[in-house]
């Protein structure tokens, strides 16, 4: 740990960035997403969704003086979601091309992350200089857990996010009409837990075995020709491939930092 906080305080840290992926990204059903993105601020489940976020950072705080923080996290979570919601919204109704489109709203997820995270950091710093060392004799929470479940939970969902913007700039020059729903999310999620289990067992060989194997049956031998369900767009076998390509490589990358990480944080 870094010398110029405990392990107590970083427990605390995680903490709260734990409470927030839930709130994000685990706890949020795909119709709130789309009612918020629908109604904005008039939406009853924004402030709904900001309620949780700061209910979360309540309950995995745990201590009773720290109410004031949780409330601020919840009305500025509620602030920035509302804010992200008008921008995307502002930008969807101009003349952007799919890639500008997709440019913007990666840019403006990331912008909303890192702003929930100053406001996390902020409310921690807070917290840290206002008590004695954070001493919770109730309940015990272990560093390295928690900096292990805090790496799984970002490339469970959070890393899919951030993919699937990347490679939205894409989507139109592709026909995914005989597809399996979500079936490339799920490969995705599984993928990096694997790749980061590997890497946090020191298992490299595996990691590139992992490669090659998805490599070898992630092939598209499906000659360029017209779909049968989408007979006016022909397929691209190598378009598929060049796709499939960069999302791979971009998963696997978000995997090994992530891993990295945690080694460096655990040492």
């Amino acid at each position: 740990m870094n010398p110029m906080f405990t392990y107590e305080e970083g427990s605390l840290l995680l903490r709260l960035l734990i409470a927030h992926l839930a709130t994000d990204f685990f706890f949020q059903p795909t119709a709130w997403v789309e009612n918020k993105r629908k109604y904005r601020w008039k939406s009853g489940l924004l402030p709904l969704h900001a309620i949780l976020a700061g209910a979360l950072s309540r309950l995995f705080v745990w201590n009773q003086d720290q109410r004031p923080r949780a409330l601020t996290i919840a009305v500025t979570h509620y602030i920035i979601d509302g804010i992200k919601l008008t921008y995307d919204h502002l930008q969807s109704q101009k003349d952007h091309s799919p890639y500008e489109l997709s440019r913007l709203k990666l840019r403006s997820f990331i912008t909303d992350q890192l702003a929930h995270i100053v406001v996390i950091v902020g409310a921690w710093l807070i917290m840290i200089n206002g008590l004695d060392k954070l001493n919770f004799p109730q309940i015990t929470f272990d560093y390295k857990i928690l900096v292990y479940l805090t790496g799984y939970l970002i490339v469970l969902s959070p890393a899919g996010f951030l993919i699937q913007m990347f490679t939205n700039r894409w989507i139109d020059n592709l026909d995914f009409n005989d597809s399996l729903k979500d079936v490339g999310k799920w490969i995705g999620m599984m993928e990096r837990v694997i790749i980061l289990t590997m890497l946090l067992l020191g298992q490299f060989a595996a990691i590139g075995f992992l490669v090659t194997a998805k490599s070898l049956l992630r092939l598209i031998d499906k000659p360029d020709n017209l779909t049968p369900l989408n007979p006016s767009k022909k397929f691209s076998a190598r378009k598929h491939t060049e796709y499939v390509l960069a999302g791979t490589f971009l998963s696997f990358s978000i995997a090994l930092a992530t891993g990295m990480a945690i080694r460096l944080l655990t040492a």
